[in-house]
């Protein structure tokens, strides 16, 4: 559960940015390829490095951890600071530390463009709680297109405080903090654009474009004054309409209910509240907000809100008397498919917020928000990998052992093809041979029938020979023979 504060009259804004993929234990996210000093990424990415010691992350270390608070007067940024009741009473203030760094080495020339800062802190934080304030660095060009981190504060005070934005606090630090410039207040609610500016610059702009380097890394601190509360907003959700947190699990087609709560701690009363409850994307209602007067005094109520309580128009509501006497607000609300974008499936959050404008009677006036968060899984189905994707990379799911998609693996090579075609060519050739073989058998054996004839040998054994053609002794002549001898060359040759 976020909460955050606007002062209206003062132009002071603090707002809970809905980040995707917030982890409680991580306080930094998303997973992301990291790299060092000596080997940079060869690619705009931001806040990857962990071994990061140059005088602009003052001693960082691992730069996914970009987000650190110190309290106004010490010399250190911490991941977590702490709220005392002398701090609440005395207007503490504290300092919000916010690092970025293009990791892309040098030599590669690659600039971030349009990079953008969104920053948030707690409005309200109960007494004997903590609550988060986080920043996010983003690029149009950068892997991951957008990286976050958070740190803590931990209210140790009894009773209820609230963070109040220093105005024009917000200030923009290079080259070891020699150089520097004013962040628009956008930082708190649709991003501010920052940049590079050298030493001495003249009319130097923050454009969004950040070179590749640490020399071009970055960092902007700005300041939040602690207040005790009076005005209290929350909201939270349920999957049972029993049991409210303020982060749940459901899925699409899943009915959660919602719960708003708000009271008043100070000593001033209210004199104009109005209230409004904007559906994130993923969400309709399906029932009519009903209101609840919980005071004691006997003054209890019970109805539903105008519509434009879900409408930017927002809708009025019964004053907060003080002394903690409060109401509440409820209403059902189903998560549709849309939570995902144009995908079917995947992983999303939906972050609901709840605002608050009020008056007092003092003159003072002010706007309070809250927020309530469900998470929403649908697996996806991996793709099946083509040939072409597995030549490229074989690691691949599904490239392993599919002959397939990796036709490459040894035990996916086939024999040579043989075919009604090569088999009748290979049968005329083995014809061919075994016909020319047996040319040459009779041929030799002819010719040694008449070699015998020709010597004086017994006839009538050569006559029993089987030959091509019966040979008569007494018409052989020399030339014949000759004649045979070079028909045998000629078939052996053939052969």
């Amino acid at each position: 559960m976020k909460r955050f504060f606007r002062n209206i009259g003062g132009a002071i804004i603090t707002v809970a940015l809905a980040l995707t993929g917030i982890s409680a234990a991580n306080a930094w996210g998303p997973e992301r390829t990291t790299f060092t000093m000596e080997k940079p990424a060869s690619y705009v990415t931001f806040n990857s490095i962990t071994d990061n010691q140059s005088s602009e992350s003052i001693g960082l270390g691992d730069e996914r951890n970009f987000v650190r608070v110190r309290k106004a007067g010490e010399t250190t940024f911490r991941d977590k600071v702490e709220i005392s009741d002398a701090d609440a009473k005395n207007g503490q203030e504290f300092e919000v530390y916010v690092f970025y760094h293009n990791n892309a080495a040098s030599n590669y020339k690659l600039t971030a463009e349009n990079t953008k800062v969104f920053a948030y802190f707690p409005g309200i934080i109960s007494g004997n709680a903590t609550a988060e304030t986080g920043a996010k660095i983003s690029a149009s060009n950068a892997n991951p297109t957008s990286v976050w981190d958070e740190a803590d504060f931990i209210n140790n005070s009894s009773v209820g405080v609230r963070l109040r934005y220093v105005e024009d606090s917000a200030t923009i630090y290079w080259n070891g903090g020699r150089t520097t410039a004013k962040i628009s207040e956008d930082m708190f609610t649709t991003g501010a654009l920052i940049g590079y500016c050298a030493e001495n610059e003249p009319n130097c702009t923050l454009n969004g474009e950040i070179p590749g380097c640490a020399e071009y890394s970055g960092y902007i601190i700005y300041k939040v004054k602690v207040e005790q509360a009076s005005i209290y907003l929350s909201k939270m959700v349920s999957n049972d309409g029993v049991n409210y947190y303020d982060n749940i699990t459901a899925n699409v087609g899943d009915t959660v209910h919602y719960k708003v709560i708000a009271k008043n701690l100070g000593s001033i009363a209210t004199t104009q509240i109005a209230i409004k409850d904007q559906l994130a994307t993923g969400l309709e209602a399906t029932s009519d907000a009903i209101f609840k007067d919980t005071a004691t005094s006997g003054n209890v109520k019970t109805e539903a809100l105008s519509k434009d309580f879900f409408t930017s128009t927002g809708a009025k509501a019964y004053q907060l008397s003080v002394g903690g006497e409060g109401w509440y607000i409820e209403y059902d609300a189903k998560i549709t498919n849309d939570v995902f974008g144009e995908k079917s499936c995947g992983d999303a959050k939906i972050i609901n917020a709840v605002y608050m404008d009020y008056a007092l009677e003092d003159g003072g006036y002010g706007t309070l928000g809250n927020q309530a968060t469900v998470s929403v899984s649908t697996p996806c189905e991996e793709p099946t990998p083509t040939p072409e994707d597995c030549s490229t990379d074989p690691s691949l799911p599904g490239c392993q052992d599919d002959c397939v998609t990796n036709p490459e693996l040894p035990e996916c090579q086939e024999l040579p093809n043989t075919g009604p075609l090569e088999i009748i060519m290979a049968i005329i050739i083995v014809l061919g041979i075994a016909g020319g073989g047996y040319y040459l058998y009779r041929t030799k054996r002819t010719l040694k029938s008449v070699e015998k004839n020709v010597s004086g040998k017994d006839v009538e054994e050569s006559k029993k020979a089987e030959a091509p053609e019966k040979v008569d002794k007494k018409e052989v002549k020399k030339e014949d023979l000759e004649a045979l001898k070079k028909v045998e060359n000629k078939t052996e040759k053939t052969k």
